[in-house]
Parts: structure tokens; sequence; C-alpha cells
């Protein structure tokens, strides 16, 4: 059957809601060779932007994100928690020191707008132990 370049091409794409914002994604993820293993988190990194809030049809901003989805296990920290712990060793540090690592370490860290736990009725949806072996 000859196909007709008038038709609009069929794309697939997630709408990933994080806090109060909504993000769709842009073509397919920008990795995700652990989402395949069963002992891993289960990580894709996708190129998102940001949905307009009651656009008709729906619209997206201009500026990209990017956004990990990982499988966490039951007691993990979050990354931005984890980034929290690090620049605030730092700060400490360079209080007692009178250093300016913390400030110069922040060029080398990604900057984080959001980071949750999904949860299903208020639960967050982890699992309770790795797998053997991990």
């Amino acid at each position: 059957m000859p196909s007709d370049s008038k038709q609009p091409k069929k794309v697939v794409a997630y709408e990933y809601s994080v806090g109060n914002t909504s993000y769709l994604t842009e073509g397919g993820p920008i990795s995700e060779i652990s989402a395949y293993h069963i002992n891993s988190r289960a990580t894709r990194v996708w190129l998102v932007r940001e949905i307009i809030p009651n656009s008709t049809p729906l619209a997206v901003k201009d500026e990209y994100r990017v956004l990990k989805d990982v499988w966490f296990d039951s007691g993990a920290k979050l990354e931005m928690d984890i980034s929290n712990d690090i620049f605030g060793r730092l700060k400490e540090s360079d209080n007692k020191n009178g250093t300016t690592d913390e400030s110069e370490a922040r060029d080398y860290f990604m900057k984080f707008e959001h980071d949750e736990f999904v949860g299903m009725d208020g639960t967050p949806d982890v699992s309770f132990e790795l797998p053997k072996g991990y």
C-alpha cells in the first residue's frame, strides 16, 4: 500500500509527572541499557520538555531537560539527598578551613529540579531488597 506523505507521522511519547510538573519524552531513551537486566535498577534516561498546563492541543515549552527514571530498593536515598549531603559536608569543611571547595564543586555536579519516589496510594513504590548477587 503506498504511503500518504500528508499523514502525520505517529510517534510514541511518554508523560512523566514529577511533583506538580509534567514532562513529555522526545524520541527514544538517551540510555536504557540497564533496563533489560533483572538485577538492575531498570534505569532509563530521557530527553524531555515540560508540558504547558491546560494546553489544547498539547503543547510543550522550548527548553529541554533530562529525566532519569530509576527503580529503587527500600531504604535507598534519592540522588538529590546524596548530592545535598556532599555539598553540606564540603560547606562545613569550607567554614572550618576557609576554603571554597563547595562552590567550586557545584560546576561538576548535575543540578536537580525534582527528585522523588513514585508512589501508589501514598506509599513509595520500591523493591524491598535487591536480588541475590547484586
